[in-house]
């Protein structure tokens, strides 16, 4: 009896290097935080307006 049996691994490694020049400000920083919560959300209610119409 044939066995098969696969297997994916994937190594990854992340670096970040801060640059002094691309560092947002705080106001900068609170600004995109923002725009990142309302992005979500909306994406939020969005996906619960879809799931209410699946009956």
């Amino acid at each position: 009896m044939p066995v098969e049996i696969r297997e994916l691994i994937i190594k990854t490694e992340i670096r970040t290097v801060t640059d002094e020049f691309s560092s947002l400000n705080e106001n900068e920083f609170l600004a995109f935080k923002e725009e990142i919560l309302e992005t979500c959300k909306r994406m939020l209610t969005e996906g619960v307006k879809k799931i209410n119409y699946r009956r």
